[in-house]
């Protein structure tokens, strides 16, 4: 079986440091008080750990019905 990286999934490159200012601004909306910006990193990389892992299990999914079918 072909292993992939977790990091990189299929040419996807998103990081905590792209998403920490939508969620800082989001978790600010949501509590209405300054967020440290411990608590949006460790929610940002959350976020992307959970793509990632989706994204891995859909083509992990893709390539088992696509050997069924051969």
């Amino acid at each position: 079986m072909n292993q992939t990286s977790a990091v990189t999934t299929g040419g996807i490159a998103i990081s905590t440091a792209t998403l920490m200012p939508a969620v800082e601004w989001m978790l600010g909306l949501i509590f209405h008080v300054p967020v440290p910006p411990s608590v949006s990193s460790l929610v940002a990389g959350v976020v992307v750990a959970g793509v990632h892992a989706g994204i891995n299990a859909f083509k992990a999914r893709d390539a088992k019905s696509a050997a069924a079918v051969q």
